[in-house]
């Protein structure tokens, strides 16, 4: 089991933590405004590449809920989060983590023997 545990420069606390071959989970400090409506997470292939706002995230989490777990194929994978308010206001995102997710088996041992 991968652990990621970076201290966001935004006031969260991200982790992102591998397990179970595909499934990556992510937790975080909870923003304490009032008018908070929740949070989006975004995924990149690449490094501090992301489309940001509605409809471009791979999930999205309501207010009051600091834990998400997405399923991810192989390779290296990038995220950030962003929290937003109830009249659509975005936040500038978090620090970035990445996982590499490699459930690909390796090849079999050959030519078995006795001595």
């Amino acid at each position: 089991m991968i652990k990621f545990i970076l201290l966001l420069a935004t006031l969260f606390l991200l982790i992102a933590t591998p397990v179970l071959a595909m499934d990556v989970n992510f937790a975080w400090d909870a923003n304490s405004e009032s008018d908070l409506s929740g949070y989006r997470l975004y995924q990149s292939g690449t490094s501090g590449s992301y489309t940001y706002g509605s409809g471009n995230e791979v999930a999205e989490i309501p207010a009051g809920t600091e834990t998400c777990t997405i399923d991810v194929a192989d390779g290296t994978w990038y995220w950030v989060l962003t929290a937003y308010d109830t009249n659509g206001n975005e936040s500038g995102p978090s620090n970035e983590v990445s996982a590499s997710v490699d459930q690909t088996a390796p090849a079999p041992p050959a030519n078995l023997h006795f001595q």
